[in-house]
């Protein structure tokens, strides 16, 4: 597989085999992934990973923290989304998920587990939760996006699918708390990971992307600046 190939090829996977992934594959992917560019070389990205019991221990405390309606501290999605990010493309996303996984969106029961199976991180053999240092700059969230970016293209050499899953940083306290994270950190997201179960259909949906003429506009020597 070539890059190109590994970048295209890349989906969240949201059904897993329970072919457990050892530590030295997740060592590898992560040794590679710390070659991701960052401001100044600040390299301000931090990972806890989990497997087995101690997997299995967060995600009964996040369960936990949901029933118990402990405060969300930090939002990965904003509230105040606008169209085209919400109307037509986040909604359009969550409708394709719950047609694959033969939801009715008025099954609100149905609604909510599929909401918490991000907190049973889909039942993948493996969760990463990225962290980093309170007080650092906007710049600092985009390296960090970049080393996401690195580790799921990189598991993608050893067969290994990812879902990235902003949703656990709404408790943040219930992963401080288990891992021994201390306050000057900020939680930002988790990595699902492990073996993909290809004949799960939710393996098979994938977003779809606006083409090139929508996102980018190329100014050779030949063409204006128009603004």
């Amino acid at each position: 597989m070539n890059i190109l190939e590994a970048v295209e090829k890349r989906r969240s996977i949201r059904a897993f085999k329970k072919k457990p992934v050892s530590k030295e594959t997740i060592e590898k992917i992560l040794l590679a992934a710390r070659w991701s560019p960052s401001g100044h070389n600040t390299q301000p990205w931090e990972v806890a990973v989990l497997m087995g019991k101690n997997k299995d221990e967060l995600s009964r405390r996040l369960l936990d923290a949901i029933i118990q309606k402990k405060e969300r501290k930090f939002d990965y999605l904003e509230t105040s989304y606008f169209s085209p990010f919400l109307q037509k493309r986040r909604d359009a996303c969550d409708n394709g998920i719950f047609k694959h996984k033969k939801i009715d969106i008025k099954d609100k029961k149905t609604v909510k587990q599929h909401i918490l199976e991000n907190y049973y991180f889909f039942h993948a053999p493996v969760e990463l939760i990225l962290f980093m240092e309170k007080g650092l700059g906007c710049g600092q969230f985009i390296d960090i996006g970049m080393f996401a970016q690195s580790i799921m293209l990189a598991a993608l050499e050893f067969g290994l699918g990812t879902c990235c899953q902003g949703t656990i940083a709404l408790y943040p306290q219930a992963i401080k708390e288990f891992l021994g994270i201390p306050e000057n950190k900020i939680i930002l997201f988790g990595i699902a990971m492990g073996y993909p179960d290809e004949e799960a259909d939710i393996n098979r949906y994938r977003p779809s992307r606006e083409p090139l003429k929508k996102f980018a506009k190329i100014y050779d020597t030949n063409q204006r600046f128009e603004p």
